[in-house]
């Protein structure tokens, strides 16, 4: 796919060339119990799976192509949350609204199947948590309320993240799987995947197959920034929640602009997570890997990270 410029986009690259990230992370708080936020300076990127990736990482043959295919995305600048939304920061904004969240969320019973159950909410997500942990059991509308009510407290346009804004925080400048090397043994340094220490939780058996053969130390979510941060400063773009965006669901590339504004064509009842869970295999936290879940889902491995425009 060749990707024509415009003469305004040809100067705006030109400019974000030079900007280029700073070494430094910047970042920004609109209010006391505000989500952190740091600034990237936007770019151009390669958006998508490179060919053979999705075979190398293990991704099953029916989920491949979603990735796909490879095009160039031009990025403004943008704030994006340096870490996940906690408990602690959706608390002040429950307090402050009475917002009604839902009743019920989404968890795996003890036969290893997922299942909805009533009385579990973000509040109960059926493992202890922290406050500085990731909010979990929101579903999409309720994280889109979050982000409005920042607007409406900050006087500044909070929202949730576009897939190609929320890609090119993850890649953070690199172009492979992740921003980081890894392999069976290394992956659980740098990221909160299902692994041993899950198996154990769940008294399964220890499947390396499917948990890995090391431990992370957090069988559920774990405290925000407890892994090392990207290139670009930002903590579990990969692993410990999936992450909302605002797209609409495609089941690929295919189609969508060379810019970093959200897909409102597709399954819009649908919309695309990103990033893989706690409970996951590592092929799914990959900056590439495409998931869906209906905008009313509710799941203890689904949270959000807000972004700010300028």
């Amino acid at each position: 796919m060749v990707l024509r410029l415009t003469a305004s986009a040809i100067l705006f690259v030109a400019a974000t060339a030079a900007w280029g990230q700073p070494t430094g992370t910047t970042t920004v708080r609109d209010c006391p119990t505000c989500p952190e936020m740091v600034l990237l300076r936007g770019g151009v990127f390669t958006m998508g799976a490179q060919a053979g990736e999705e075979e190398r990482e293990g991704v099953p043959a029916n989920m491949r192509g979603r990735a796909q295919p490879q095009r160039q995305v031009i990025v403004p600048p943008f704030l994006i949350g340096r870490f996940e939304v906690t408990r602690d920061e959706f608390t002040e904004y429950f307090r402050a609204t009475r917002q009604r969240t839902d009743n019920a969320c989404w968890a795996e019973g003890s036969d290893g199947k997922r299942y909805e159950y009533r009385g579990l909410t973000w509040r109960k997500p059926g493992f202890p948590q922290t406050g500085r942990d990731p909010i979990v059991c929101i579903n999409w509308f309720e994280a889109r309320a979050f982000t409005g009510w920042l607007t409406k407290i900050t006087g500044r346009r909070y929202r949730l993240p576009s897939e190609a804004e929320w890609e090119y925080a993850a890649r953070a400048g690199s172009t492979g799987p992740r921003p980081f090397a890894a392999d069976a043994t290394t992956f659980c340094g740098r990221a909160n995947v299902g692994d041993q220490s899950l198996a154990d939780a769940y008294k399964h058996r220890r499947d390396t197959a499917r948990y890995g053969v090391c431990s992370d130390g957090f069988p559920f979510t774990a405290p925000v920034g407890s892994f090392p941060p990207n290139a670009f400063g930002l903590h579990d773009m990969l692993g410990n929640v999936w992450e909302w965006t605002e797209d609409c669901w495609n089941p690929t590339h295919d189609g969508a602009a060379p810019d970093h504004r959200p897909r409102y064509a597709g399954e819009c009842d649908k919309r695309v997570v990103r990033g893989g869970g706690w409970f996951n295999e590592p092929w799914r936290s990959t900056s590439t890997f495409r998931f869906r879940d209906s905008s009313g889902h509710n799941g203890n491995m689904l949270g959000f990270r807000v972004v700010r425009d300028p």
